[in-house]
């Protein structure tokens, strides 16, 4: 499963750099369309959205893994993996200032640069990936079908069920 999650989040992110160049640069920038940058920022975080929650409802079945890739996916996205990629997928060097990526509380370090963004990028990259490391030596559980856990069991509860009925 951990391989899966993967691959899904870095397509996921790959597609969701991918449409940024095509539509902001390929079109709004080609035409000079400035003036809609609004509603340009609007449907793409409304990709954004509908990537992450259509990944999360595929892997709704994995549980924990569902939430990890959303997590991942918008913290990578906003944290500033997604505008790494967006000039790295172009061909282009990052610029040595990205003044407008100031306001994003994800990206960890300010005043945003080039180096800024690279080591926010990288510092959400590496968190995720320890999670991953983490989570493969201590997997997480669920009980077997038709099977429920009780937080009341072991030899400690059976003392305190026992207290209770008198």
């Amino acid at each position: 499963m951990t391989r899966r999650v993967v691959v899904a989040l870095s397509v996921g992110l790959l597609f969701y750099a991918l449409s940024d160049i095509l539509l902001w640069q390929r079109i709004f920038e080609a035409h000079g369309l400035y003036q809609y940058d609004g509603a340009y920022q609007s449907g793409h975080v409304a990709i954004l959205l509908a990537l992450i929650s259509s990944g999360m409802v595929l892997l709704l079945e994995a549980r924990w893994w569902a939430l990890w890739y959303g997590l991942a996916f918008y913290t990578l996205a906003f944290g500033g993996l997604a505008d790494v990629l967006y000039y790295w997928l172009d061909g282009r060097a990052l610029p040595a200032v990205l003044p407008w990526l100031d306001a994003n509380r994800l990206i960890l370090f300010h005043p945003v640069t080039s180096w800024s963004l690279l080591a926010s990028a990288g510092l959400w990259t590496a968190l995720w990936a320890a999670s991953l490391a983490v989570r493969v030596r201590r997997p997480i559980r669920a009980p077997a079908p038709g099977r429920v856990r009780s937080v009341a069991s072991g030899p400690a509860a059976k003392g305190v069920l026992e207290a209770s009925r008198d």
